[in-house]
């Protein structure tokens, strides 16, 4: 496997886990999630569509990331959802607001800023890796290649994604 196979599919493995993660989280909160909805200026009617909405699209996307077959559209949907949550926090400072972001539901909310932006911008960055490789080529089978890992191999990727979704 080549570097930019391994990086391809290292990066799709670690969105999927953030992308799987915050959807769960968001929808275990849907209060918060409304809230934070709100926050971000979406109408009251709209509010508690968005808040299942998000979530429920992160998770598709994370599921989706997986098989070579549909990696590159998640990868597309993906990049397209980061984008708008970076538009949306550069927006907010820019007025000056510091908006809670929800963006792991009880699991990490804060005020958005520049961390935040600045960890969305890495994660968009991660997903155009993939959008780019895989126009052509999905990459290969994170099936395939989870099925050669050893028991310390595993123990790394886990801790990786752990470290990654935090």
């Amino acid at each position: 496997m080549n570097r930019v196979d391994l990086l391809s599919l290292v990066s799709t493995v670690a969105l999927a886990a953030v992308f799987v993660t915050a959807g769960i989280a968001k929808l275990l909160d849907p209060r918060g999630s409304r809230e934070a909805a709100r926050a971000f200026g979406v109408p009251d009617q709209l509010a508690g569509t968005v808040a299942r909405g998000i979530p429920m699209a992160e998770i598709a996307i994370a599921v989706l990331l997986l098989p070579t077959a549909t990696r590159w559209w998640a990868a597309g949907a993906a990049l397209v959802l980061l984008l708008v949550f970076c538009a949306a926090i550069g927006l907010a400072m820019a007025q000056g607001k510091a908006r809670d972001c929800h963006c792991f539901g009880q699991l990490h909310s804060a005020p958005a800023g520049w961390s935040t932006l600045a960890r969305n911008s890495v994660l968009a960055a991660a997903v155009a890796l993939v959008v780019v490789a895989g126009q052509d080529d999905a990459g290969p089978s994170i099936v395939a290649w989870t099925s050669r890992l050893d028991g310390v191999e595993w123990l790394v990727l886990a801790l990786g994604v752990a470290l990654v979704a935090t």
